[in-house]
């Protein structure tokens, strides 16, 4: 007899972040997956630190894991802000990091705001 099992059902949750950095600077968030899958990320938003004006510059947004004080990030993309996932890295259980980096373009303090999905 063979037994015909469904896929089981992963619920997904939804984060966000947001922080400031300056020229050369960078931060990251870390959190656990209890189960493998998608982590989507977002640069939901790049504005000035001062006076919350948008800005069109590109940061490098990726996903890793913690080592110490860093994330060095296994896969990223250099994007502006946008309300559309632009990072989607498959990922086993364990503990992960999203890196928010200034790739140069930054040269004054800018707050961004990133989310993202995993399950």
């Amino acid at each position: 007899v063979d037994t015909v099992t469904g896929p089981e059902t992963v619920t997904f949750s939804t984060a966000q972040f947001s922080n400031v950095i300056g020229p050369g600077g960078r931060r990251f968030y870390a959190f656990t997956l209890q189960t493998s899958g998608p982590v989507i990320v977002t640069l939901a938003s790049v504005t000035n630190a001062d006076t919350g004006a948008p800005l069109t510059i590109p940061l490098r947004v990726g996903v890793g894991r913690p080592q110490g004080t860093e994330c060095p990030p296994a896969t990223f993309v250099t994007v502006p802000a946008a309300l559309q996932s632009q990072l989607n890295h498959l990922a086993s259980e364990g503990v992960y990091c999203i890196d928010v980096a200034d790739p140069g373009s930054v040269a004054t303090p800018v707050r961004f705001a990133v989310r993202f999905t995993h399950p």
